[in-house]
């Protein structure tokens, strides 16, 4: 029962505002090393965060017999190459979504995994939110009854400056692989299963050519349906709704519920109510759950038939863009 060792790829924003906090503040974890691309840049956010090691390069990182594990949010076309290097090395890793732009590619990163036996996951960490656990739960207890529709948005207004490598196709740029992929896992969660066929209509941008919006239509099985929609052209908007044959259950900030004090709101005809739900920081709650499943041995609670899902139906997006018509899966 020992700390798992941490290290993190890259100086990422991401990295800065949720994840070197949650390393902190995780009961399993210690941040032991960070690499960047210029030593520099790794060795000024060694010293700013307190963090022991400034690796030269990513590849000195993974490298690094002191690391256990590591945390890679990188721009999206190095996910792959880098989780497997991490692989290779004996190293568990913590991706962030989208794990791959592919599910082909997804493939092998498992393939990889376990070849080396260490434990590979997508950082949804939405889905480890208290408050999301127990709407969860409360689907799954018949509490709105059969749920037919889900209903979810992720949007807001990007602008970054044209260097971020969410403007470039060829990096996974776009609001799909951006913020849609967790619409996507909202909805595969809730039904409990995969989409038998999907739709989707986007907005491009003129130049780039990346989606800056788009909407998709996925059916599940025995009709049921999930309406999804991402954007970067429009304010912000996080939220889930679940409707089923007995009422609806609506999230909130389903997205971005860190250190907000939230609800869930249940409205049938008979029995409207409001559970509310003190701030959590899901982050925390994730590094421990990975932490934990290294310490015992044990299988991580979304695993790689759940990332591939994932990417199998961003893959169906994709093509049904491409084409102009519903994609069977």
């Amino acid at each position: 029962m020992r700390t798992i060792r941490w290290g993190i790829l890259g100086c990422a924003r991401i990295a800065e505002r949720a994840l070197i906090p949650a390393f902190r503040g995780a009961a399993n974890a210690e941040l032991a090393g960070i690499a960047a691309r210029d030593e520099r840049r790794a060795k000024e956010w060694a010293d700013r965060f307190g963090i022991p090691t400034a690796h030269k390069d990513y590849a000195a990182l993974v490298e690094d017999p002191d690391i256990d594990a590591v945390y890679i949010p990188l721009p999206n076309h190095l996910h792959a190459v880098w989780s497997i290097r991490a692989a290779q090395a004996g190293k568990h890793v913590l991706c962030e979504k989208p794990l791959a732009l592919s599910e082909r590619e997804a493939r092998t990163m498992f393939e990889a995994a376990g070849k080396a036996g260490v434990l590979l996951m997508e950082a949804f960490m939405y889905r480890f939110h208290p408050r999301f656990e127990s709407a969860r739960d409360l689907i799954r207890s018949g509490e709105i009854g059969d749920v037919l529709t889900v209903r979810s948005a992720f949007t807001f207004l990007f602008t970054s400056s044209a260097e971020d490598y969410r403007w470039d196709k060829a990096m996974g740029g776009g609001a799909l692989y951006d913020v849609g992929c967790y619409p996507v896992s909202a909805a595969r969660t809730v039904f409990g299963g995969e989409p038998v066929s999907v739709i989707a209509k986007a907005r491009l941008h003129p130049r780039a050519g990346i989606d800056l919006g788009m909407s998709l239509l996925a059916e599940f099985a025995g009709g049921r349906q999930a309406l999804m929609d991402c954007a970067f052209d429009t304010p912000f908007h996080s939220w889930l709704e679940a409707a089923g044959t007995k009422g609806r259950l609506v999230l909130p900030r389903a997205f971005s519920a860190k250190n907000f004090e939230l609800p869930i709101e249940i409205i049938k005809e008979d029995d409207s109510r409001t559970l509310r739900f003190p701030s959590a920081d899901q982050y925390v709650r994730m590094i421990e759950h990975f932490g934990e499943c290294i310490r015992r041995g044990s299988s991580l609670r979304y695993g790689a038939e759940d990332a591939l899902g994932n990417a199998r139906m961003i893959d169906a997006a994709f093509a049904s863009l491409a084409s102009g018509r519903p994609i069977r899966l």
